[in-house]
């Protein structure tokens, strides 16, 4: 309507007829305008907010910088806000992230003797506070890695590096102090356990690593800011316009913790969350039921595990291992427990792994374990527990409080190992406990321990099973030691031929496997319950998911 002040020399008729004309365009205007948001809505669901995702968990990240922490929800949410040198596709592929490609020897990113790992950075990068990314962010990302006053969970890798360098702001240069074919999927790379995304040098330069200003907030090159962080409730994330990949489509990320996986599922009935993060197996069959969700399951290089403390009576005969693995019915789990969701287990490394065999499942036979228990001299007492040279087959499971999954299935093994003569107890630890420094995993107060682990992306375990590798100095709480399975082990990292290291992997989990070095129970499938109105969202199989934050739309 501003074309129409200031014309007091117009006739008053020509003038009301251009305010006629002016309110039909602008009527014409308004439909217009209305046609277009319905059109923008695109046949969203009304309880959609366009470009908004609203999702929750039962729990927030112990620790805001993701060195100190090893919950998955720290994984995923660090996801958001930092980046890394290189990450999987849904497909399982590697691409590049910070880096422009992942170093291979066909592309002269790895030495010929396998020592020698180059990194070519994207250009143009800024931190959220608009410092420019350069290799200097690496280096200092590595040293706070592996400096022995900071708490980082997990150096594997990190710990093989000679010296680090940078021959220009784009350039890294990493030398190993002896070849290490799994270092490219260890080192600032989301793909396991332990994930590390690059840190700022400009913060690291000057905060307290282990209590300062990254344990608050989080300053990344990410495709989402964190803008609040409201303790014990939640966080609000917003988009990154300058993300070095393109701007993110949604323009604003909600995450609220809920510590009730039911309040959760009211939350998705009533449509006040989009996004279930990490809905639980035992409510599946409700969470088909949702009106307005895709409901489904995606690949997981997760498994659900017994670990066993080889240095406990019993427990460090290959025999009592296999009778045990032998008398839990997974069929009866997958059923009942994960509700058909996960699969069975056929070898002790993730499918996406070289020398994956694709193994028989272990079988459920009480009888040949039963056999195999008389065999080797294990006797039934009065009480019908096993016992041989003074040594009783009674042991103590470890579970997670609150976790339904790994509560439940203690319970159906009592009564399975029982008829075998094996008395299991039960007892139940807080998350955080558990896998504390001071808990019974780390010192090897444990028995038994039940829960789930993601899988290195690369075979190499040898931190895991050797028989130099017992915490602390490596990371095998179990006290198993094979030499077969050290030496080929030895083999598989004196090589880069995948073709050979294939080989030699397949020969080495087939000893864990037969020993039963740990009992898997099933390989999960990540579930999925998000509002379909979500576009993009397609998780990997890794430790850390979300992948493609920066295409997500709703």
């Amino acid at each position: 309507m501003a074309g129409f002040r200031g014309e007091g020399s117009v006739p008053s008729k020509t003038r009301s007829m251009r305010r006629i004309v002016a309110l039909l365009a602008g009527l014409m205007m308004l439909a217009a305008c209305s046609r277009e948001a319905v059109t923008a809505q695109g046949g969203r669901h009304a309880w959609t907010h366009p470009h908004v995702l609203r999702m929750a968990d039962l729990a927030e990240p112990d620790s805001l910088n993701p060195y100190l922490s090893q919950m998955d929800i720290s994984y995923e949410l660090t996801s958001l806000v930092y980046s890394y040198l290189i990450v999987s596709d849904d497909r399982g592929h590697l691409i590049g992230d910070l880096a422009t490609a992942v170093p291979t020897i066909a592309n002269g990113g790895i030495s010929r003797d396998g020592r020698t790992y180059t990194y070519h950075l994207r250009r143009g990068v800024r931190w959220h506070d608009g410092v420019p990314f350069t290799a200097q962010d690496v280096i200092a990302s590595w040293r706070a890695v592996v400096n022995p006053h900071n708490l980082t969970i997990y150096r594997e890798g990190y710990d093989r590096v000679a010296s680090i360098a940078a021959p220009n702001p784009y350039t890294v240069v990493v030398h190993l102090r002896e070849r290490d074919p799994a270092f490219v999927t260890q080192f600032f790379a989301p793909l396991q356990e332990g994930a590390k995304p690059i840190l700022p040098a400009h913060i690291l330069a000057h905060t307290d690593f282990n209590h300062g200003e990254l344990t608050r907030t989080m300053i990344g090159t990410g495709p989402f800011k964190l803008v609040s962080w409201r303790r014990g409730e939640g966080m609000t994330f917003v988009r990154n316009d300058d993300y070095f990949r393109g701007r993110p489509k949604l323009r604003r990320i909600v995450f609220s913790v809920i510590p009730d996986a039911q309040t959760i599922l009211t939350q998705l009935r009533t449509h006040t969350i989009d996004l279930a993060i990490t809905p639980v197996a035992a409510l599946y069959p409700q969470y088909r039921t949702l009106d307005g969700y895709t409901v489904g399951t995606a690949k997981w290089n997760q498994q659900a595990l017994i670990v066993v403390n080889g240095g406990k009576p019993g427990l460090g005969d290959a025999t009592v291992r296999r009778a045990i693995t032998m008398a839990i019915d997974r069929g009866e789990l997958i059923r009942d427990v994960t509700h058909g969701v996960d699969e069975p287990t056929h070898d002790i490394i993730a499918p996406t792994a070289l020398g994956y065999v694709r193994r028989p499942a272990i079988p459920y036979d009480p009888a040949a374990a039963n056999a195999l228990l008389e065999r080797a001299g294990w006797k039934r007492g009065s009480d019908g527990v096993r016992e041989k040279n003074g040594v009783r087959l009674s042991y103590t499971i470890a579970t997670i409080a609150g976790s339904d999954t790994y509560q439940q299935v203690p319970i159906l093994m009592q009564q399975e190992l029982r008829a075998v003569g094996v008395a299991l107890a039960i007892r139940a630890y807080p998350y955080k406990q558990i896998f504390s420094p001071d808990g019974p995993i780390d010192r090897y107060t444990y028995d038994m321990a039940i829960y789930g682990s993601t899988l290195s992306w690369d075979p190499d375990s040898h931190v895991y099973y050797g028989c130099d590798q017992w915490f602390p100095k490596g990371q095998n709480y179990y006290r198993y030691c094979d030499p077969r399975y050290d030496a080929l082990e030895r083999a598989g990292l004196a090589t880069d031929d995948p073709v050979r290291r294939a080989k030699i992997y397949a020969r080495a989990d087939a000893i864990l496997w037969n020993t039963a070095a740990y009992f898997p129970l099933f390989q999960a499938r990540r579930i999925l319950v998000y509002n379909s109105d979500l576009r993009n969202y397609r998780p990997n199989p890794t430790a850390t998911p979300w992948w493609n934050a920066w295409q997500w739309d709703i």
